[in-house]
């Protein structure tokens, strides 16, 4: 275990010393290339987070991990709207009128579901920011409360004239109480980019971000799922239940983890990461440098010993967020090792080696994460007077 002092989000800066590449051992990277495979993504609306974001507490909105079609709507907050139907009392909000409702905080991952599958290979379609508004349920006690709707849709602004309305997705109203989601309308302090969603979105903790609709425009309570496109066909997978294979949505993040940055620290390497999703906290991740024969414990960070001094984060906030890790590895010598890492939560639960043999899709890929890297000989400076 790393007895090294307690991680800073600035150690994972591009200023940081010599770094190994982490390699994919399945898809796009590995067939294309990190390059190609970036430049293939980008084709189908899809931008990765470098990795080394993924070694820190808060991702730096700057370079931000994007999934959406291309559409990135520009939107006049004066006459910005927000439709809440279906409820008890329908109405609609203006951006000001959203301003001035109190506001709670979240921290958690945004994932999309399908990040790190055996077609991606990498795993840099996540993120975790700070985001601020109000919450989902102040809103509908604006509206004299749910009404008849238990279920509700989320409708963006992004349409594509005659080619595409809006982007849409719809949860239970159950799944968007147990999350605690809010509206945001601020992203890790500033408000929301335009890439982002401005003036609001949906930000849904421990689910995934398909549902984080942005570019908000209407709310529509329902009294059955919605069962728009996304929802039917598009997030789906295939579940083995009683000798049949039907049809399920991707929802509740899966645990995971994954090594996010290997680079050289004194005489050895030292690998950091994160680990998240579970319904319950990580409460330990583990590494393993020779293809999973054998594993070591990492150091961990989690949320709540990172955000202790922002009392205006609420430990319910923090539901949903990641832990940071360090691992100091010392290989014997150089060469090409396999490695990987795998999170427990708080009540014992493993991540797997792999994906389960009764799922058959792409999304909540929550298998160990394996990369190659190789490492040089190490190189001594020369001797004095020499």
């Amino acid at each position: 275990m790393s007895d090294s002092a307690p991680l800073d989000p600035a150690d994972a800066s591009d200023a940081a010393p010599e770094d190994l590449e982490l390699r994919p051992v399945d898809g796009l990277p590995r067939w294309l290339g990190r390059r190609l495979a970036r430049a293939f993504l980008r084709l189908v609306s899809m931008e990765e987070n470098d990795a080394p974001a993924l070694a820190r507490m808060v991702t730096p909105t700057a370079g931000y991990f994007r999934r959406d079609r291309h559409v990135h709507p520009e939107v006049d907050p004066g006459s910005y709207r927000l439709q809440l139907s279906g409820v008890a009392s329908p109405r609609t909000l203006t951006f000001a009128d959203l301003q001035a409702l109190p506001r709670e905080t979240r921290v958690c991952v945004q994932e999309c579901a399908g990040n790190g599958n055996h077609i991606m290979g990498s795993a840099g379609l996540c993120g975790q920011a700070v985001w601020s508004g109000p919450t989902f349920e102040s809103l509908l006690e604006l509206c004299g409360g749910a009404g008849p709707a238990t279920h509700f849709a989320f409708h963006g602004l992004d349409d594509l004239g005659v080619l595409k309305r809006g982007y849409h997705y719809g949860l239970s109203l159950d799944e968007l109480v147990r999350s605690r989601a809010i509206i945001a309308l601020t992203m890790n302090g500033e408000p929301l980019s335009r890439r982002h969603g401005f003036p609001s979105r949906l930000i849904v903790p421990q689910i995934y971000s398909m549902s984080h609709v942005k570019w908000l425009a209407h709310i529509e309570g329902k009294t059955r799922p919605h069962m728009g496109i996304h929802n039917r066909l598009v997030f789906t997978n295939k579940e083995l239940q009683a000798g049949k294979w039907v049809r399920v949505q991707a929802r509740w993040i899966g645990l995971k983890s994954t090594i996010a940055r290997c680079r050289r620290e004194g005489t050895g390497w030292l690998l950091t990461g994160c680990a998240w999703g579970g319904q319950h906290a990580v409460a330990a991740v583990e590494v393993s440098t020779d293809g999973g024969l054998s594993w070591q414990a990492a150091r961990l960070q989690t949320p709540a010993e990172y955000f202790q001094e922002h009392p205006e984060i609420e430990p319910e906030g923090l539901a949903g967020a990641w832990s940071v890790f360090t691992y100091h590895w010392r290989p014997a010598g150089p060469g090409t090792f396999k490695i990987g890492c795998r999170a427990l939560d708080v009540h014992g639960a493993l991540q797997q080696l792999d994906n389960d043999p009764k799922v058959h899709g792409h999304f909540n890929q929550t298998r160990v994460k394996w990369r190659k890297v190789s490492v040089p000989e190490r190189r001594l400076p020369p001797a004095q007077g020499a």
